[in-house]
């Protein structure tokens, strides 16, 4: 194990001085990333996705998790040795021999590690951390939530979450939340636009996000907290994810091919004493700057006054994800 460790290192340091660089990550919010995490360790057993099962991968590398994604941790890179030549043709070619043999250093590196694992306990495979879900035991059954909202349905609520995945996707990738604003709460909303917009609007890249399939939605429980009541969801989903350039079309992160199966924690929240109306999606409501009606399923701005509305005041609205763990298949 402590030589398995040491190749480890050695494959990191090695990628880091010869200036490979690692992918980056994808999805709504990038929960998704190019290396799986989440789900312990893996002892064989798998979730029925329906046409696809898990694919636990055979990557080792060592990932943390952090708030929004993935996060991948980088060196400086280039090392402490500087290297002089009188020809720049001679330097190009050096750095292009330097690059190639640590090329085939880390593929050895990789190759020796693959064989220790085969031959130790390779059913035992560690797999980086995802969020931590919420505490089943702070949360009350979602039946008794019909104590104080009696229109309550929770199919019709996993249904709206399911819709909503998809519109939150399509819309990551037109690179324009707008469209969302009714959906999130302030904080959130422009926390994810902030991500989208250093992440993809700066660097000219769109993230592709094709084949969206909402596997399943559980409504895990709720409870009430300085005056909103709160719902925490699970949402299982399939995508195929991927990054490219505005300017050429290339794929410069993720795969075109490759499934993923995600896991994520939804909460929303709502002003406690709101109830569910007789409406369809988001409650139709009044502007509280000019009183003319407004649609919230449409807009997040009143259409008179051009107020921007604060969405939980009226109906559910996404405060925070969380990435609990994700499956590549292919």
């Amino acid at each position: 194990m402590k030589l398995k460790r040491i190749l480890c290192v050695l494959a990191v340091f090695l990628c880091i001085a010869v200036g490979l660089t690692a992918l980056g990550h994808a999805d709504f919010g990038d929960y998704g990333g190019d290396s799986d995490y989440g789900g312990g360790w893996d002892s064989g057993d798998s979730w029925d996705s329906g046409d696809s099962g898990w694919d636990w991968g055979d990557d080792d590398d060592d990932y943390n998790y952090g708030g929004g994604g993935i996060v991948i941790p980088f060196g400086s890179g280039g090392g402490g040795s500087s290297y002089e030549y009188s020809d720049g043709q001679l330097q190009t070619a050096g750095v292009v021999f330097l690059i190639i043999i640590g090329v085939l250093l880390f593929l050895l590196i990789r190759a020796i590690i693959r064989k220790a694992g085969s031959s130790s306990a390779s059913q035992h495979k560690p797999v980086a951390p995802g969020a931590t879900p919420t505490d089943q035991s702070t949360l009350r059954p979602m039946q008794e939530y019909l104590q104080i909202d009696p229109d309550f349905d929770s199919a019709a609520f996993q249904e709206k979450l399911s819709n909503l995945y998809v519109q939150f996707q399509n819309a990551w990738q037109d690179k324009n939340l707008e469209p969302l604003r009714p959906y999130m709460t302030d904080a959130f909303y422009a926390q994810c636009d902030r991500q989208l917009d250093s992440n993809y609007r700066q660097k000219r890249q769109t993230n592709r996000i094709e084949r969206i399939a909402v596997l399943g939605v559980e409504l895990m429980g709720w409870k009430q907290q300085s005056g909103k009541d709160i719902v925490v969801a699970q949402l299982r989903t399939r995508i195929v994810d991927y990054v490219v350039s505005d300017e050429t079309g290339a794929i410069v992160r993720g795969s075109s091919s490759a499934e993923k199966f995600m896991h994520y924690e939804w909460v929303l929240e709502r002003t406690t004493g709101v109830t569910t109306g007789s409406s369809t999606g988001t409650t139709v409501n009044y502007c509280p700057n000019c009183g003319a009606p407004i649609d919230l399923n449409h807009s997040a701005r009143c259409p008179y006054c051009d107020s921007v509305l604060t969405t939980d005041t009226f109906d559910w609205a996404v405060t925070n994800i969380k990435g609990l763990s994700q499956r590549t298949n292919g």
